[in-house]
């Protein structure tokens, strides 16, 4: 069952996408290919960038997600943890590039917010969707995203 919350970001999502480390769980991000079908491919909070109230993402410059969204700028984040599951449907607009990669402005439509309903009992998500990576990769990761929130803040 789900509920609009309207424009706002929930505070549980505002403080995971704060974390300095971020998690290692992913985020599907849907878009809409040439023939309309959704497309999915799997960002990490490691891509996810909250900065002046506004989020952002960014995504290989090569990839099809990218293509698709210069071709038709909606898409669909969606958040899953153990602790809550949030459905943003937003507008992107291109900022930018910084090291092969594209940034993109988020401008949120709506949040929706996934919860069991009474009829399901006592159910509850274990985990999201998670991928893991050793030290090195990480450390990349964030570099990578130090520098582009260096570039958004010379943007914006």
């Amino acid at each position: 069952m789900s509920r609009e919350l309207g424009l706002t970001l929930p505070v549980k999502l505002v403080d995971e996408l704060c974390r300095e480390l971020p998690r290692f769980n992913a985020i599907p991000l849907i878009t809409l290919d040439p023939e309309g079908f959704p497309h999915v491919a799997l960002l990490s909070y490691f891509e996810l960038i909250f900065y002046n109230q506004r989020l952002y993402f960014f995504l290989h410059s090569s990839s099809c997600s990218t293509k698709f969204l210069h071709r038709r700028t909606l898409c669909t984040l969606i958040f899953v943890q153990n602790d809550f599951v949030y459905y943003m449907k937003a507008r992107v607009s291109k900022i930018g590039e910084c090291d092969l990669q594209t940034i993109f402005r988020v401008k949120v439509v709506s949040v929706l917010e996934d919860f069991p309903s009474a009829e399901e009992g006592a159910v509850f998500l274990k985990t999201g969707i998670r991928f893991a990576s050793g030290e090195e990769e990480t450390e990349r990761r964030l570099e990578l995203r130090k520098k582009i929130t260096g570039r958004i803040s010379n943007v914006e």
